[in-house]
């Protein structure tokens, strides 16, 4: 079960990262959109996070190792879901951040993103498959 969440997830942010570097600007009118449903914009951000946060949390219970790295990765979704869903004022300070003109800034997420995907995809790859 591990490696295929593990390859989930690798996959996942692999895809994003990509989209975020070749596709900036999509990405801002993307967040520009959530923005404009006002007090809702925190609660449809923390839904895009919640479900891969919460598939890992429930079915890679890995803490030590390479595979801790996937863990960690889901808990981090899912916290930022729950603190979005609870405190939507921080979903809402997080989005003000989002303008045309920082939409270089989501290459730098994209790369990051990029990197955690490879490095999750790598972890996946020494797993044998069940």
């Amino acid at each position: 079960m591990e490696a295929g969440i593990e390859r989930l997830a690798a996959l996942s942010f692999i895809i994003i990262g990509l989209s975020h570097i070749v596709a900036p600007g999509a990405w801002v009118r993307f967040f520009l959109n959530i923005r404009a449903a006002g007090e809702a914009a925190a609660f449809l951000n923390a839904f895009v996070h919640m479900p891969l946060g919460l598939l890992i949390v429930a079915f890679h219970p890995v803490w030590s190792g390479p595979g801790l790295l996937v863990t960690l990765v889901g808990w981090a979704l899912t916290l930022k879901a729950a603190l979005y869903f609870l405190c939507p004022r921080l979903g809402d300070k997080s989005m003000a951040l989002v303008t045309e003109e920082r939409a270089g800034h989501f290459r730098i997420v994209g790369a990051f993103a990029l990197a955690l995907g490879l490095g999750m995809g790598w972890i996946a790859l020494g797993r044998p498959a069940a």
